[in-house]
């Protein structure tokens, strides 16, 4: 039996586990958030990394490596600072979000020796994209236009970038679109009509590609397909090079903020969102190809 000594350790022991428990009890019922990085306290489950943390720290290297393929050619060059402003931001944003980089994470260097080398990278970074549907909604923008911008970067070093398992989009996100695709279109008819036969090469290969998408999303709305208007208002009058360039650079950043202002409406269709980032991608490189300056989120600036 224990004696009086025993019997007060024994009673001030029961005391402070009591009292652990109670404040255990009242961190939890609180909503305190732990950080992640704090000591780890019984009886509380220690807080896992968030969700699209390892999603981030993948993209971030994506970018890493393609920074540090870049050679002396203009548009690499280009696209090496296009990368840094999204890496920039990309971290300012996961940390706000309190995720962290990988350990290994460091500010890339070039530029390299590799002639076609972040041209593979690019190619790579832009294949990848249907990884980053896991993201949340939050998130998948900012992703998606980085990862855009690969396959456009791919397309001025190399050619672009067919991603696999890409289909038109619902139709909802169809009828969005729709409207500047066809805008688009008639410019580059009136462009044409209105360039020196010799020098409409550029301007053909843009509407043959946009010609493309519109017979496939079109055909996709069947009975709903809403009725084309015989013309459109063109916000320029393509009577010189001067202007006819502005045109084609006016319509297809319409289309560009088009494509990436339903970005979050394929979240959950994985080939709706292929499709749809792929006509953002295509219509991003030929925005820079007309001239535009490159821009580190097309469509969401």
């Amino acid at each position: 039996m224990p004696n009086a000594d025993q019997r007060a350790m024994l009673g001030r022991r029961a005391l402070l586990a009591a009292v652990l428990t109670g404040s255990v009890a009242g961190l939890a019922g609180c909503g305190i958030r732990m950080e992640g990085d704090a000591p780890h306290i019984p009886g509380i489950q220690k807080q896992g990394p968030p969700p699209d943390q390892a999603t981030l720290r993948v993209l971030v290297t994506s970018i890493d490596t393609a920074i540090s393929a870049a050679g002396h050619s203009a548009w690499e060059t280009t696209l090496a600072g296009v990368h840094r402003a999204q890496r920039t931001r990309l971290l300012a944003v996961m940390a706000t979000q309190g995720m962290t980089p990988a350990a290994t994470t460091a500010q890339p260097t070039g530029p390299a020796v590799d002639p076609g080398a972040m041209f593979r990278f690019e190619q790579a970074g832009a294949r990848a994209i249907g990884s980053l549907m896991t993201l949340s909604a939050r998130n998948l923008p900012m992703a998606a236009a980085i990862a855009v911008t690969q396959n456009a970067g791919a397309a001025l070093l190399g050619h672009r970038v067919a991603v696999n398992g890409g289909v038109v989009p619902k139709p909802a996100v169809v009828q969005a679109i729709l409207p500047s695709l066809r805008a688009a279109i008639y410019a580059f008819e009136v462009i044409i009509a209105k360039t020196p036969l010799k020098a409409r090469k550029r301007a053909e290969a843009t509407l043959t590609g946009l010609h493309a998408v519109r017979a496939t999303w079109e055909a996709s709305l069947g009975k709903d397909l809403p009725t084309s208007p015989d013309g459109f208002t063109l916000p320029v009058q393509p009577t010189t090079n001067a202007r006819r360039q502005q045109l084609a650079q006016l319509v297809l950043t319409d289309l560009v903020d088009a494509c990436a202002g339903q970005v979050t409406a394929t979240r959950s269709d994985r080939g709706g969102f292929i499709g749809l980032t792929t006509l953002w991608a295509d219509s991003t490189a030929q925005l820079w190809q007309w001239g535009a300056k490159p821009t580190p989120f097309p469509g969401l600036q």
